[in-house]
């Protein structure tokens, strides 16, 4: 019961950052705004990757990896931007290609470089 509250904590956390980060990237970024979500999932990948790296206790773990970069990261965010597009056939279906090639194929590799780094610690 303790790993689920410590999961649920951390998950709180990880959200409230996304939303703020999200809020920021539409009043800061404008038409790059729409990338937010692929630099959000960019940097819980690589960060997982850090956390994968090093040893660290069982409910530190917990509360980082699937509490808060579980909560700051939204990979169903792009399935709907596929499925939305799929049903507009809308003129940006190479912009929802891109960046779910991008979250999912670059998300591998960053993890990949994280876990690199956090194994030097």
């Amino acid at each position: 019961m303790a790993q689920i509250i410590i999961t649920g904590l951390g998950a709180i956390l990880g959200s409230l950052v996304r939303f703020g980060l999200l809020q920021l990237g539409a009043k800061y970024f404008g038409v790059f705004s729409d990338l937010m979500v692929v630099c959000i999932n960019l940097l819980a990948a690589f960060l997982m990757g850090i956390i994968l790296g090093i040893e660290i206790p069982k409910d530190i773990y917990t509360f980082l990896a699937p509490g808060i970069l579980g909560g700051l990261s939204t990979f169903s965010a792009p399935i709907v931007d596929i499925a939305d597009a799929i049903e507009t056939h809308g003129n940006r279906d190479w912009l929802v290609l891109g960046k779910t090639i991008i979250t999912f194929g670059g998300g591998l590799i960053i993890i990949w470089l994280g876990m690199q780094i956090g194994s030097l610690f």
